[in-house]
C-alpha cells in the first residue's frame, strides 16, 4: 500500500514536473533576497528608536546596520563599519528593552523613554532616545 501510494505521488510529480521547479525557483529567490539584503524587523513600534534599542541589546551586525540607517545626519560621525563595530563593542548581551513612555514634541520629533535589563544581577539602566520630525535618531542618553 506504501508502496502503491509513493509511485503515485511520484508519478504526480513527474507530471508538474515544471510547476515544481519553477516554485522553487520563486522561493530560492525570495529566500536569497531576505539573507542578503532584507534588514531586520524589530519588536515594538518598529520606530527607529526601537531599532536603535535592539542594536543596544543584541549582539548583531544586521541590527547594528538597521540602526545605522536610522541616524540622523548629526549623528553620522564614523563609517557605517567602524559604527558596527562599536555596537558590537559597546552590546548588552542578552539585555531585554523595555518602552516605557513617548512624547511627541511640539516640531513633530519624538522623546521616547526605555529600561534596559541586563539580566543575571546586571543593574537595570534607562535610556532616552530623541526623534526629528522624520523618525531619525539625533540623540540618545
Amino acid at each position: 500500500m506504501i508502496g502503491r501510494i509513493a509511485l503515485r505521488g511520484g508519478v504526480a510529480i513527474w507530471r508538474h514536473r515544471l510547476t515544481v521547479l519553477a516554485g522553487s525557483v520563486v522561493v530560492i529567490a525570495f529566500g536569497a533576497y531576505e539573507m542578503g539584503f532584507a534588514r531586520p524587523i524589530v519588536s515594538g513600534g518598529g520606530d527607529c528608536a526601537d531599532t536603535a534599542m535592539n542594536a543596544v541589546t543584541h549582539v548583531d551586525d544586521g541590527a547594528a546596520r538597521a540602526a545605522f540607517d536610522c541616524l540622523g545626519p548629526g549623528m553620522r560621525n564614523t563609517s557605517e563599519d567602524q559604527f558596527v563595530v562599536g555596537m558590537r563593542d559597546r552590546a548588552i548581551p542578552g539585555g531585554q528593552f523595555d518602552r516605557v513612555a513617548d512624547k511627541r514634541t511640539i516640531d513633530g520629533g519624538h522623546i521616547v523613554f526605555y529600561t534596559v535589563d541586563a539580566g543575571k544581577g546586571g543593574v537595570p539602566v534607562g535610556y532616552i532616545v530623541y526623534l526629528d520630525a522624520q523618525g531619525k535618531v539625533t540623540r540618545v542618553e
